[in-house]
């Protein structure tokens, strides 16, 4: 996750999936008020789950000219290799926000039990068509994870590419808690999320104005206005799309949400989820990738 300016009609990766309310507020990626003051009277939301939307995402996520939806294949394999080191075989996994599968798709082929949870359909259905040829065949459900609680019990979960930033905090501290309750007792968690400056950045960019033949958010020819914002008090960006259809000039109006935290901030909320860090993984043993360095950062944690 990070700033996808410069990727041709891409917000952030999976950042907030806002819902539309009305007067001046905006949701977060579950519908949740947030206060950001002269907001859009209705922004819709960017429709992760909707299936041409999602199809068009999925592209992305395969590409392999960038980084900027999945990470590119050699940087998969240096984290599924480090992440395998660190397990017994076979071991149970849960990939977060899995997208198309790729992390665990490769760990299965390492003959770990995984499950991977996202809530954009094209990407299950890929990930579901990619592991039926895996033993044991992963296991991938289509849901929000937010809402994600099992009573497995998990040897590791991840959480990658800053996916955590994307959710108000009453609802990350609600997946800290579920992924405490689903990790075994010594069980590791590995989450990467973004810098408080990288947030801030996002906030902070300046608008842009871009043309497009065909991008995430249309497949037809479009303009795409981004304005984005940052709110001091509430330490959050809010980033804003108007989408000018070229033939009509129809507008479509969309919001992504952002939550930026302090190291000690994370620190505190790990801590209180029975999930303490451990130690923050080096460039060297978890790349974070050339676009995102800096901007990234990697915690290995335990539940205990």
């Amino acid at each position: 996750l990070g700033d996808f300016s410069r990727c041709p009609g891409f917000p952030h990766r999976f950042d907030a999936h806002p819902h539309p309310l009305s007067g001046n507020g905006i949701g977060d990626k579950h519908g949740n008020a947030i206060d950001v003051g002269n907001a859009l009277p209705l922004c819709g939301v960017i429709p992760w789950d909707e299936p041409d939307f999602s199809r068009r995402m999925l592209e992305n996520h395969l590409n392999q000219e960038h980084d900027w939806a999945s990470r590119r294949g050699s940087i998969i394999a240096s984290h599924v290799a480090w992440i395998a080191a660190q397990l017994s075989q076979p071991s149970r996994i849960l990939d977060m926000g899995c997208g198309p599968g790729l992390y665990t798709q490769a760990l299965a082929e390492r003959k770990h039990h995984c499950v991977g949870v996202d809530f954009s359909p094209a990407s299950i259905d890929y990930a579901r068509q990619q592991g039926a040829r895996c033993d044991p065949k992963p296991e991938y459900i289509l849901e929000d994870i937010r809402n994600y609680r099992s009573n497995q019990k998990f040897d590791c979960i991840i959480m990658t590419f800053g996916e955590f930033n994307t959710f108000i905090r009453q609802d990350a501290a609600i997946i800290l808690e579920n992924c405490a309750h689903m990790l075994r007792e010594n069980g590791l968690l590995i989450m990467e999320t973004h810098t408080y400056d990288a947030v801030r950045a996002i906030g902070e960019a300046p608008a842009t104005w871009l043309r497009y033949a065909t991008g995430l958010f249309s497949a037809k020819p479009h303009l795409c206005l981004r304005e984005n914002s940052w709110n001091d008090a509430d330490a959050s960006a809010l980033s804003r799309y108007f989408i000018i259809d070229a033939a009509s000039a129809a507008v479509r109006q969309y919001a992504s949400f952002m939550q930026a935290y302090h190291f000690e901030t994370y620190v505190e909320m790990l801590s209180a989820a029975a999930l303490p860090l451990q130690r923050i993984l080096s460039e060297k043993v978890w790349s974070c990738g050339q676009d995102f360095c800096n901007k990234l950062q990697t915690f290995l944690c335990r539940k205990i």
